[in-house]
Formats: structure tokens, sequence, C-alpha cells
């Protein structure tokens, strides 16, 4: 069965391009730290969440749970504790995507 498609790609690569995005985001939250500027984290973790979507409550509420930590000791001035956080939910989410991209890689070339 195909998956649902939008603008011809699809729903996974939608997905993945999103994951990628949120990388990105990442880098300029920690920018954000460096630079102490709150403004800057605030605006990354905001944009970070609409690219987010995700389904799972569980997950979601880890995540959002992690981003207020993280916008609260930006607020606070406590940028390295912010800074700690958002470098540990990078690396994990840059392996996670990274495994789902080698699966489907793996499972294409099964069919």
């Amino acid at each position: 069965m195909s998956e649902a498609r939008e603008d011809g790609r699809p729903q996974m690569d939608r997905w993945l391009a999103r994951c990628d995005e949120v990388l990105a985001l990442f880098d300029c939250a920690l920018r954000g730290c460096r630079m102490r500027s709150h403004l800057v984290v605030k605006q990354s973790l905001t944009e970070s969440i609409r690219c987010l979507e995700l389904d799972r409550q569980d997950v979601t509420g880890r995540m959002l749970a992690l981003f207020d930590f993280c916008l609260a000791e930006s607020e606070q001035g406590r940028f390295e504790e912010a800074a700690e956080v958002l470098i540990d939910l990078k690396e994990s989410w840059a392996q996670a995507v990274d495994t789902i991209r080698k699966e489907r890689r793996r499972a294409s070339h099964l069919h």
C-alpha cells in the first residue's frame, strides 16, 4: 500500500525533512545559548515544536517538558544548563533520524 502523498512526496519523506529542519533549529537554539539570547532560544524551540507535530502523546510530553526546561533556564540566564540539555537532545534526535533512514534504505533493498 502506498503512503498518503502531498506534493508528490511520500509522508515519510516529508516527516524526515521536518526532522532535518528540527536538527537545524537545535543548532539555532544552541547558538542562542552561546550568544546568551533567550529570544533566539525561544524562537528556535517554538519553531521546533511547530515542525515536530508528533503523534505519540508520551513522546510529545517529554519533548515539550525538555523544551520548557530549556526555555526556563535560558530565561533565567542559565544558558549553560539549557545548552547541555539541547546538546543531548540534538544528539539523540540525530541518532534516531539516522537509524530511521538506515532502516528505510535496508527495507527498500528487500523489495
